[in-house]
């Protein structure tokens, strides 16, 4: 057993440019290197050589990499996902910046940032030259760890996350060249590395579900406004009315434009005097009397009607006609 245990696993081991021949080094490298190996779509993005230096570890489950790179594109289409590889990937750029490209998720990461995404979905990364670290973690291991961890991906861990220090710091440790993993080592190097990632993700979450919610609140605000844009015209559309097709309560339509500065009953007031701008304004609009413009807009008080047209627009409802 003993003997066991002093047999190394191994060193990190290199990829780089520099070890192909010239001529032919983009070609052997995207194919080779690029779909075979990384099963990625590598291509540089100026007109300067590529250069990539690598060294990779692999813990258990658990893969590792550091290196330099020239500006590159890394794109992982649906011709390269029928690996089957699922991987929670964990891309910092420790020097420069990246742009990330996955669906509707567009971002760009400072140096020190933490990209959270899935091997499995179509993507691609715009880098600038530098220094890179990659981690590879099976989904299932982290999902062990952290809850929902399907809701996490596709966000970013900013750089002054402790959690995240520490697990650069340790996977920095295990590309060292004076670190020789053994049978005995690498089950807890490895629990260690998923458990450092874990922490890292789910310090995260906070964030993620201020951002998830506020994406929610903005879209039901969108929702709030469409109902009110098409039922400006009703006398009878409440605001219980629209609770009722959202299926939330008045206090929370209330709430929800409060946030930003409105109320549901100056949402109403402004759709109904936009109405009747364009109704005065279209052509044909002389024919019509003022007061059939401002019934048809929902409005009951002619009066208040002229009001409140002069107070929005500056002008009164027969000079916006006229203007027309």
């Amino acid at each position: 057993m003993a003997g066991d245990e002093a047999t190394p696993i191994g060193k990190p081991v290199r990829f780089s440019t520099e070890m192909l021949p010239a001529r032919d080094r983009l070609e052997i490298w995207r194919e080779e290197f690029g779909r075979k190996i990384v099963r990625l779509d590598m291509a540089p993005l100026d007109d300067d050589p590529l250069f990539y230096d690598a060294a990779f570890q692999s813990v258990g489950d658990v893969s590792v990499s550091r290196g330099e790179i020239s500006a590159i594109s890394c794109a992982r289409d649906r011709s390269l996902l029928d690996d089957g590889n699922g991987d929670v990937v964990m891309l910092i750029p420790e020097n420069t910046t990246l742009r990330v490209e996955q669906g509707r998720f567009d971002e760009t990461l400072d140096a020190g940032d933490c990209l959270v995404r899935r091997s499995s979905e179509v993507g691609r990364t715009l880098s600038k030259a530098g220094t890179f670290m990659t981690l590879n973690l099976p989904v299932e291991r982290l999902a062990e760890r952290v809850a929902d961890i399907d809701l996490l991906l596709g966000t970013v861990v900013p750089s002054d996350s402790d959690a995240l220090r520490l697990l650069l710091g340790y996977s920095r440790m295990v590309l060292g060249e004076t670190v020789t993993l053994t049978p005995a080592t690498v089950s807890t190097v490895q629990e260690h590395l998923l458990d450092l990632a874990a922490l890292a993700i789910g310090t995260n979450r906070d964030a993620w579900h201020v951002a998830q919610d506020r994406g929610i609140r903005a879209a039901r605000r969108m929702v709030v406004h469409i109902a009110i844009r098409k039922n400006a015209a009703s006398r009878d559309f409440r605001i219980g009315d629209l609770a009722r097709d959202m299926r939330v309560s008045e206090s929370y339509i209330r709430k929800l434009l409060a946030e930003v500065d409105e109320t549901f009953s100056s949402l109403m007031l402004a759709a109904r005097l936009e109405r009747a701008m364009e109704r005065l304004t279209a052509p044909g609009s002389r024919r019509l009397k003022i007061a059939e413009v401002a019934i048809d807009c929902g409005f009951g008080d002619i009066s208040y009607f002229n009001r409140s047209f002069l107070r929005r627009f500056g002008m009164n409802p027969t000079e916006a006609r006229k203007a027309g």
